[in-house]
């Protein structure tokens, strides 16, 4: 079922229109529990990404002779095999200090549910480049959601992006709670549909157009009258016709005498 698809195209449908978290409802998990700040939704979304790419491009070169169960383990492993060594280079090779909940759900992106649903309904199916393409609209949005729902946490949540205080009067610590981003989920799914409604009818409809007979106009070369047209039916040397014109002609005369007798009577 290998198609020709571009990347803008699959970007405007994969990434936006039709948006894995807002409207496929995958990557629940990691996007409502381990997006509390802006710095753990950007670790997470960085390791989504790169898992579903990885698989993707997997799933489409060398597992689609796989059997299901068995490519589903293949992705499993792929993603520890991707997050682990990772993770472990973050916390013991750099200066960046991880939150607990980041070490906990960072190798539970391993069996994401997005990684699952893109590689095993797009990437088995299609060749290897429509299936890296399709990872990276789906990674970019789960990136953006995770992001965008990790930001506006912290700044309505604490009053703080990336550890800086902002000195709101107001804050909202529900919103730091799993509870406080499904409500984000919630406007963004809603505000998602209204500007794809809002782009449709944009849209100029098709003008249908209603099948009209056309007039045939017959040009007729030179004048013609019909009252000025003679017959001419004489034969000339030729007996036998001109024997049976006369019949004919008698016997419309007969005719014709019977209907004027009858009219008089």
């Amino acid at each position: 079922m290998d198609k020709n698809y571009s990347l803008s195209s699959m970007m405007r449908t994969g990434a936006f229109r039709f948006n894995p978290v807002l409207v496929q409802c995958v990557a629940l998990c990691p996007v409502v529990a381990a997006t509390q700040n802006l710095k753990d939704a950007f670790f997470i979304a960085l390791a989504v990404f790169a898992h579903i790419l990885v698989s993707s491009f997997a799933a489409s070169l060398m597992l689609r002779k796989v059997s299901r169960p068995v490519r589903v383990a293949v992705y499993l492993i792929l993603g520890l095999l991707l997050i682990c060594p990772v993770l472990w280079l973050i916390e013991f090779k750099t200066l960046i200090n991880l939150s607990f909940t980041m070490r906990v759900f960072l190798p539970l992106v391993a069996i994401n549910s997005a990684t699952a649903v893109h590689c095993e309904t797009f990437a088995v199916k299609n060749d290897v480049r429509t299936a890296v393409y399709d990872a990276l609209a789906a990674g970019t949005g789960i990136g953006i959601v995770m992001i965008i729902c990790g930001a506006l946490r912290e700044i309505i949540g604490s009053g703080s992006i990336l550890g800086r205080t902002l000195n709101f009067k107001f804050t909202l610590p529900a919103m730091a709670m799993p509870a406080g981003c499904l409500v984000l989920l919630g406007f963004g799914a809603a505000a998602l549909q209204a500007f794809t409604a809002k782009r449709t009818a944009e849209k100029p409809a098709r003008k249908e157009t209603s099948a009209q007979p056309e007039e045939i106009e017959l040009e007729v070369d030179g004048d013609f009258e019909p009252e000025q047209v003679d017959l001419d039916l004489t034969i000339e040397n030729d007996d036998e016709y001109a024997y049976l014109l006369s019949s004919v002609n008698e016997l419309i005369d007969s005719f014709t005498n019977k209907d004027e007798e009858g009219d008089e009577e």
